[in-house]
């Protein structure tokens, strides 16, 4: 039989790095590539261009967040 491929974007995260560093790797990769939605205009085409800086590329809207995900509560518009 053809051997299946698989789905998962957790790529190169073997059986030597164990089961928690996987799981968390998983976390922070998941939240990091979700989508999210612009502040500003509402598009949701909003990213991270480097650690802790998120713009949106259709209104040029910046911030300055956390690294790996952005505060919405403390953010003042």
């Amino acid at each position: 039989m053809a051997r299946k491929k698989s789905s998962t974007a957790l790529k190169g995260q073997g059986v030597k790095f164990g089961a928690t560093v996987r799981k968390r790797y998983g976390k922070v990769y998941r939240t990091l590539h979700k989508k999210r939605r612009c502040p500003s205009c509402g598009s949701l085409k909003f990213g991270r261009i480097a650690s802790g800086i998120w713009e949106c590329p259709k209104c040029s809207f910046k911030i300055a967040s956390g690294a790996y995900d952005i505060d919405l509560e403390g953010l003042q518009i």
